[in-house]
């Protein structure tokens, strides 16, 4: 079972911290970015609710980017497949884990 109360506990106050003193986007990527290896090294495995509590901050994405967690597009294909590439992808299709993929219409994804 791994360390659900990291990111309520440890991440999301540093991360808020650091946008509360006006850190630039290098510093919170960097920082955040050496927390997040430390946190998983002690089975950290909400990363995921972190992620999407500062979804609104690229750099924070770009941290946990940086390490493989994402948010993912979620687009429907219509026959139960769903898209397993980062939100707002630039492709002009989906695709789910399986690399099955499907066109993109326009608007279908939630970038």
């Amino acid at each position: 079972m791994g360390w659900g109360s990291a990111g309520y506990a440890i991440f999301n106050p540093v991360a808020k911290g650091l946008i509360d003193a006006g850190a630039s986007d290098e510093i919170k990527t960097s920082v955040l970015s050496s927390l997040i290896v430390a946190l998983r090294d002690g089975d950290w495995d909400t990363e995921d609710e972190s992620l999407e509590q500062f979804k609104d901050d690229p750099a924070i994405v770009e941290a946990f980017r940086q390490h493989g967690v994402i948010l993912y597009c979620g687009a429907e294909s219509g026959d139960g497949k769903w898209c397993d590439l980062e939100r707002g992808h630039a492709y002009d299709f989906h695709a789910d884990e399986r690399g099955d993929q499907w066109p993109a219409k326009n608007g279908d994804t939630d970038g």
